[in-house]
């Protein structure tokens, strides 16, 4: 049975969880149950980047992990990139990511804090630094332990993103947990993926269910995202909803677009030489939504 653990103690869980999990490598990541959801899942990313990102701009990329995301970041020209996450030894690979990346067109930080429980000003310097985008991907819902935390992520966001700057992220689909468990019980999955919520009612914050997903996530307990919540303290903080699609209404939305579709082929997501994504796999895409906020200009 999930037992949710005390804040603390499941942050320094979360940061143990991804400090010890195996670098694949690029090849390894190429044959696993999921290669086909990983190869979309960047797919969206990469999607997402291109289409927030200017010239030049300035990127906080809360919850950077290992670095797997540089390269995108770099196509897009960006000027700067800082670089957080709560797990010390992913943050010493994202930097030496960095380094190992030729001629790099960017400059780049990176520090290790809880980016959501505490606030940035702690390690991030300058204390006062700005960006133009600030990003969370696939980590976000961590916030949502507590409404205290919550807070302080959004405070985080809030207090390091500049007038008419963006907001992205990916989180998981609450409303598709949710209807699922309806459904199928307090615990579902499938080949790739598992689900087991704790016992109880659902509420906005500290909703707690274990994650399994295949050479990815090993049992971490995750919290929903209550989206009206979300969008409520958004709000609080200056920032107005722009975008919430989940994955496949996001990837439906670009298949008439040429560009996009060429990138599905150039990433591999589709791929002669390799089987498509499975009937598993697509499933599991089905968790996930894209959510873009926009901070109000100044007045």
């Amino acid at each position: 049975m999930l037992e949710h653990k005390p804040a603390a103690d499941n942050a320094a869980h979360v940061a143990r969880h991804y400090n010890e999990r195996r670098e694949l490598g690029v090849e390894g990541r190429m044959h696993t149950k999921i290669t086909g959801l990983r190869l979309f899942n960047n797919w969206v990313k990469s999607l997402l980047i291109r289409q927030y990102t200017t010239r030049g701009c300035r990127v906080l990329d809360l919850g950077c992990g290992k670095g797997g995301d540089l390269r995108k970041w770099e196509l897009s020209s960006i000027g700067e990139y800082v670089g957080m996450d709560i797990a010390a030894v992913s943050v010493g690979q994202a930097s030496k990511r960095y380094r190992e990346l030729r001629n790099a067109s960017f400059e780049a930080r990176f520090f290790a804090q809880d980016c959501y429980g505490e606030p940035l000003e702690n390690t991030l310097r300058p204390a006062d630094y700005v960006a133009d985008v600030i990003s969370a991907q696939f980590c976000l819902h961590y916030a949502f332990e507590s409404e205290r935390k919550a807070r302080q992520m959004m405070a985080n966001v809030a207090g390091h993103l500049a007038p008419n700057g963006v907001f992205m992220c990916t989180i998981p689909n609450a409303n598709w947990l949710v209807k699922k468990r309806r459904v199928a019980g307090e615990r579902f999955g499938n080949s790739v993926y598992r689900v087991e919520f704790a016992p109880g009612a659902i509420t906005r914050f500290g909703t707690a269910y274990s994650f399994t997903l295949d050479e990815a996530v090993e049992d971490c307990t995750e919290f929903l995202v209550h989206m009206p919540s979300f969008v409520q303290l958004a709000r609080e903080h200056g920032l107005e909803l722009e975008c919430c699609l989940d994955f496949h209404r996001f990837y439906q939305q670009h298949l008439g677009r040429h560009a996009s579709v060429g990138l599905l082929w150039r990433m591999h997501v589709v791929d002669t030489d390799r089987p498509a994504i499975s009937a598993d796999e697509w499933e599991a895409v089905g968790i996930y939504l894209v959510v873009v906020f926009r901070k109000k200009k100044s007045s």
